[in-house]
């Protein structure tokens, strides 16, 4: 086999049997897979030929717990764009404690209460301030811990995404989440922000898988990338690309809560962004069981008004005093193949209108701790069922004879053919001119002057005499 010379200096092994098990791609990658990751990263110290196969299988899956310095060290940037390349699942993890639960802004002069808006900063400018003016900036970075404004560094998150090339699952992971909190403002909120536009500033050509689990109810407003902050035109263009999402969210204690139709419109505002190609969604609420993702929803009230602590700035307040809006269209998604919801209260009606809309292309539907709370699941599941009895009613099986004709079959009747009469042509050369061979043409000229025969009987001279020239050229 070609290469063999080269890799004596990497395996120094005198068998040649192992050299082509090891030289072999599925061989070794199926070896490789069912080493554990202490196995693989002590193969990787036997050599260096050893080293570059196993990183691959080593690397293929990250975890990164975000910290003040995990996108700003120099020495884990480095590893990354080493080995970045090799990484196919990203497991994104962002926790809520206490020290990402942010106080209120105050005033250091009058002690008042500060509200700022954010606006990301994508690429770093020296005679800009970071948080808009210089005033907040400075509020900020004296009141605010470091691992805020390493959340709101936003060019270090593209910096470290640049590295994932090949990245095809992205799992993002927001554990700790506590509901009494829920009015406060948190760095995990910021740090989503910088996420989500790392991951659309970066060409993740090969992502086409999504997991948010467990995530607060929050979490969606700041990863949607049209309502999301520092989103713009093109911020969809990578995430329309998803084709399998699972989102597990953490539902509210209050069932009211869960049910507001502006809740509940920011999910849908979410899931519509991936309808162009989505063929898997699976979802589940968290706690108390909550609606389902995909109903359609009725007129909008206005909602109470918040704790100031939880505004964002003046655009929120416009928000909360527009007029309710009319009923949402119902979510379609063309290509959906498999669908599993779980912890849903739901009434017949919805399923029965997303099963309608989607039987053409569905083929597996998992309904999982789901309770109707109106209706039957005869009629939830109506549009399946008939489509499923209907092709039992319609199939029909025959079986249909090839009728061969006969072997012999009568001469077909020939045209009939005018007689075929000689004449002189103008220059004075004689020819021979054949009529009109078919009936129709000759149908207008008098019987008496034509003379018919049917067939070929008693022609045979004529044919000799018009033919006999052209053959005794041949």
């Amino acid at each position: 086999m070609p290469g063999y010379s080269s890799i004596e200096s990497f395996v120094l092994s005198d068998s040649g049997t192992f050299l082509k098990f090891w030289l072999e791609d599925r061989c070794r990658d199926t070896f490789l897979s069912y080493l554990s990751e202490e196995d693989l990263s002590n193969l990787r110290l036997v050599g260096h030929d050893f080293s570059v196969r196993a990183a691959p299988a080593l690397f293929s899956d990250l975890s990164i717990t975000f910290k003040t310095g995990t996108f700003t060290r120099p020495a884990r940037l480095a590893a990354l764009d080493r080995l970045g390349f090799y990484v196919k699942t990203l497991r994104f993890n962002v926790p809520h404690t206490h020290e990402t639960f942010l106080p209120p802004l105050v005033e250091p002069d009058t002690g008042e209460e500060l509200s700022f808006t954010y606006t990301p900063q994508v690429t770093p400018s020296a005679g800009r301030p970071k948080y808009g003016d210089v005033g907040t900036t400075e509020i900020l970075t004296r009141q605010y811990p470091a691992l805020f404004h390493a959340a709101t560094n936003v060019p270090a998150f593209v910096r470290a995404f640049s590295a994932f090339i090949n990245l095809q699952h992205l799992q993002v992971c927001c554990l700790g989440y506590d509901e009494s909190t829920r009015n406060r403002r948190s760095i995990v909120d910021f740090a989503l922000i910088s996420l989500r536009i790392a991951a659309e500033r970066n060409c993740l050509n090969a992502l086409d898988s999504l997991t948010l689990s467990p995530i607060h109810p929050g979490a969606l407003q700041y990863l949607s990338p049209l309502m999301g902050y520092g989103a713009t035109p093109r911020s969809t263009k990578t995430w329309s690309r998803i084709q399998h999402l699972a989102i597990h969210v953490q539902s509210q204690p209050n069932p009211a809560a869960i049910n507001q139709p502006e809740y509940c419109k920011t999910l849908q505002t979410y899931l519509r962004t991936f309808q162009q190609n989505l063929t898997t969604l699976d979802f589940a609420w968290l706690g108390a069981a909550g609606p389902l993702p995909v109903q359609q929803l009725g007129p909008s009230a206005p909602t109470a008004q918040e704790h100031p602590a939880n505004r964002i700035g003046v655009h929120v307040r416009e928000q909360r005093s527009t007029p309710p809006h009319k009923p949402t269209q119902l979510l379609h998604f063309p290509r959906l193949r498999k669908v599993k919801v779980k912890n849903i209260a739901t009434p017949a009606a919805a399923i029965q209108a997303f099963a309608r809309t989607h039987r053409h292309t569905i083929q597996e539907l998992d309904l999982e701790d789901t309770e109707l709370t109106a209706g039957t699941w005869d009629e939830a599941l109506s549009p399946l069922t008939t489509r499923t009895r209907r092709r039992r009613t319609t199939s029909h099986h025959a079986c249909i004879p090839i009728m061969l004709s006969p072997s012999t079959l009568a001469a077909p009747l020939l045209v009939p053919m005018e007689r075929v009469d000689p004449y002189i042509a103008p220059g004075g050369r004689p020819s021979t001119r054949l009529s009109k061979w078919f009936p129709g043409r000759a149908a207008g000229k008098p019987a008496g002057h034509r003379t018919v025969r049917q067939g070929l009987l008693g022609c045979e001279g004529q044919l000799k005499r018009v033919f006999g020239g052209v053959l005794a050229w041949k």
